[in-house]
């Protein structure tokens, strides 16, 4: 860390609609952000709309990797706030790696987050830095709670992890964008995790009841990167990712002109509320449910990324890619995120 008291952050990504949580969240923190971008006059417009006059600009496309290393070299950690990762993402990953700083980033894409840890995974080890991809308000509670439910679970585990907004699919262009760069992974529900391998395919689950709700909903198989994460730090025998199957076939029915359609910010009167559900169920045929429940799926995403940040930049994870149970003590980054709102229960499951 370049100062114990203030690390280096830079952001890559700041004129996003979760780019200006992050933004905001550092200047809570007392932290002056360097900016990362290709135009010099939206970076500082950005900064002073988020009330960072001061923020260090520099200027980098996102596939100038030489202009990238350079803009990175001197912070402590890279933050990376992207649409669409599996098309932008991976010169930004690859430049902060190189610059010899930690990074994290938002992606929701599993395809992503394979190639993060089977690629540059190594690289970052030898590098000595700490990468953590798909910090969101979905994949860094899940993989969290699934860490800690197996603690109290007989192995093996199986897993069924859901992430449930109330809605109802009222979200951004970047999150459009997101989806639509890998809509037939999507579409298809991805990789779950059975009989130590990650599989396609279709699954069968079981409908689920959320979190306040009478009676259960219809779920379908859905691409979720903690997925991938959750096997590598538990003895799971299974880990599938669901989501209401309303929700799914909505969102992977997107076009171009549909996603260029939508507004860059949800509607101020969307209900932005979600719950990361994790039911687990162990050897003995015990479940338990951890819930994390949050009031801004965008917001918290920015702020969990921002803790995640200044974890790393204290340098006490070990070098390479990692889950975030791999590179955070989960009960206490869980336990961090309460002033804002964001609460988590773990209890016995009946019924779910």
């Amino acid at each position: 860390m370049t100062n114990n008291e203030f690390p280096s952050i830079a952001v890559y990504g700041v004129s996003g609609h979760t780019g200006g949580y992050i933004l905001a969240d550092l200047r809570r923190r007392g932290l002056t952000p360097i900016l990362v971008g290709r135009n010099a006059e939206r970076l500082r417009a950005t900064a002073e709309a988020a009330g960072l006059p001061d923020a260090e600009l520099r200027i980098a496309a996102a596939d100038d990797r030489a202009a990238l290393v350079a803009a990175f070299t001197g912070a402590d950690v890279v933050i990376s706030s992207l649409p669409g990762y599996v098309d932008i993402g991976e010169e930004i990953l690859a430049a902060a790696i190189e610059a010899g700083a930690h990074y994290v980033d938002i992606s929701g894409e599993q395809l992503f987050t394979r190639r993060v840890f089977d690629e540059y995974g190594p690289r970052a080890e030898k590098a000595g830095v700490t990468v953590v991809s798909a910090v969101t308000d979905s994949n860094l509670p899940a993989d969290l709670l699934a860490h800690l439910v197996a603690q109290r679970l007989p192995d093996p585990i199986d897993f069924v992890i859901s992430h449930r907004s109330r809605s109802g699919g009222d979200g951004s262009r970047g999150s459009a964008k997101t989806v639509l760069a890998s809509l037939d992974w999507f579409r298809d529900g991805g990789w779950h995790y059975a009989d130590g391998e990650f599989r396609t395919g279709p699954v069968d689950p079981a409908p689920m009841r959320y979190p306040g709700d009478a009676e259960p909903t219809a779920v379908a198989k859905f691409a979720f990167p903690a997925v991938l994460t959750i096997p590598r730090h538990t003895a799971a025998a299974t880990v599938t990712g669901v989501v209401d199957g309303v929700f799914r076939e909505n969102i992977t029915g997107l076009t171009p002109e549909l996603v260029a359609s939508l507004p860059e910010k949800p509607s101020a009167a969307s209900d932005l509320r979600f719950d990361m559900v994790v039911d687990a169920t162990g050897a003995d045929g015990r479940g338990l449910r951890g819930v994390l429940s949050g009031l801004d799926s965008y917001r918290d995403s920015g702020l969990i990324a921002v803790e995640a940040a200044v974890r790393l930049a204290a340098g006490t994870a070990k070098a390479g890619a990692l889950a975030p149970a791999e590179a955070f003590d989960a009960e206490d980054f869980l336990n961090s995120l309460a002033p804002h709102g964001i609460t988590w229960t773990i209890t016995n499951r009946v019924g779910a």
